[in-house]
């Protein structure tokens, strides 16, 4: 934490701020000349002192500064005196229109959990718009992290869900600052561990895929098209007759289905045409109706009573107890996906196929599923091999071993040698062992 005077942009000294996390240039009228610059560095030395000692107060010194509306708590006109939760329940009634059913859940579920958060003597829900200040957010993503939930979950409530609102909330009018200002709020920093990559391993699937097709058949080619395809399991629910071509082993992944409802994949790169491995066509032909009881238009995985699978209640009542029935460590369904991936790259494929069949960038694939390229493992082999070359060839000899044979022995040319102690003629031999001169 200091406090600085520099010249600016338009010729003119400043003071640069340091503190708390927050850069700020505050500038002033001065021109840049040795009694002017004297003077402001005599202020810039009280501020850092004042920094070190805890008693800054940045109004005081700057209150018409650059980030003075974030320290101001000027009370607002009458319409802001609405409080958060008042504006949250008009709010969360427009965001179906804007947003997809699932994201409006996650709203609903974050916001709601903060609202009832308390702030000192206040839940954070009654505090008024006009009111809120960058403390209160600081309080509660402090509060919400001392509960226990890791800094990924916290940042997902305070600095995606409820941001998403207070920006709305601003747009209205109804905040008249930025709270989310970067030099004064910034989200935790993500020092949990990221989960590994867990696929189920090509004994674990054969075992799954023959459960399947002996106990649960109905189920039986989603299970293998989604061991053997890596689609994300929303993606192949959503899939269509019309959008799976078995002439030509091809499916477009255009849509997505997620807690019941159908909308647009993950992402741009999501949207893709995939290719169909032989024996995912071979096992979608032998179970596929006639052409005339279905419609083009018709699910292509469905339950048996004909309705569109739900992930959720699959994932409960057909993976879960077959998982169990077969002792096989429970992991989630969307692992079939890791198993795909981690075993193209196992078999040698290369990162622009997978990225193709799968919709993730080659980036995110080459550092989540790392340790299974194939190519790593041969240099990684190779490095080992390598590791031990060189501590087999570089390990010291024992004494026995140094000592030269005769015909290592290279007598120097006549009239090199030192004159006291040199030997007989004044010499002393260069001793050549291999490459190596003693």
């Amino acid at each position: 934490m200091a406090c600085t005077v520099k010249v600016n942009r338009h010729g003119r000294l400043a003071f640069r701020l340091y503190w708390n996390g927050m850069e700020s240039w505050e500038g002033t009228d001065y021109k840049d000349e040795p009694e002017n610059r004297r003077v402001l560095e005599a202020e810039a030395l009280i501020i850092s002192r004042e920094m070190d000692d805890g008693i800054f107060e940045y109004l005081h010194h700057f209150p018409h500064g650059n980030k003075a509306h974030l320290f101001r708590r000027e009370e607002r006109p009458s319409f802001s005196q609405q409080t958060i939760e008042g504006f949250y329940k008009s709010w969360i009634k427009k965001q179906s229109e804007r947003v997809r059913p699932h994201r409006v859940k996650d709203y609903k579920a974050a916001i709601g959990h903060v609202l009832k958060t308390r702030i000192g003597k206040v839940r954070f829900g009654a505090i008024p718009l006009g009111f809120l200040k960058v403390s209160d957010l600081k309080d509660l993503q402090n509060k919400l992290k001392a509960k226990g939930l890791k800094a990924a979950t916290v940042n997902g409530i305070v600095h995606s869900c409820l941001r998403a609102m207070l920006r709305d909330a601003r747009v209205d009018g109804l905040v008249k600052v930025d709270l989310y200002d970067r030099a004064f709020f910034k989200p935790l920093p993500l020092t949990d561990t990221k989960p590994s990559i867990d696929p189920y391993t090509p004994e674990e699937r054969e075992i799954i895929l023959e459960a399947f097709k002996t106990k649960r058949p109905h189920y039986f080619p989603f299970v293998f098209f989604q061991f053997w395809q890596g689609t994300r399991p929303s993606e192949a629910i959503a899939l269509r007759r019309a959008d799976v071509d078995l002439t030509y082993g091809t499916a477009g992944i255009h849509k997505s289905v997620v807690q019941g409802h159908e909308g647009g994949t993950k992402t741009v790169r999501s949207n893709r045409e995939i290719h169909l491995h032989d024996n995912v066509v071979m096992v979608l032909r032998e179970e596929n109706p006639e052409p005339s009881s279905v419609s083009p238009n018709d699910f292509q995985f469905t339950t048996p009573e004909g309705t569109p699978i739900d992930e959720s209640n699959f994932y409960k009542r057909q993976w879960l107890p077959i998982l169990r029935a077969k002792k096989i460590r429970l992991r989630p369904f969307y692992n079939t996906r890791h198993s795909y991936v981690s075993f193209l790259y196992s078999i040698g494929a290369k990162s622009g196929f997978i990225s193709s069949q799968t919709g993730d960038s080659i980036k995110t694939l080459e550092s989540d599923y790392a340790k299974y390229i194939k190519e790593a493992d041969d240099n990684r082999d190779f490095v080992e091999n390598q590791i031990q070359k060189s501590e087999t060839q570089a390990k010291p000899r024992s004494d026995a071993d140094v000592s030269p044979t005769p015909s290592e022995i290279k007598k120097p040319p006549k009239n090199r040698g030192l004159k006291n102690g040199a030997g007989e003629e004044g010499r002393t031999p260069d001793l050549m062992l291999g490459k190596h001169t003693l």
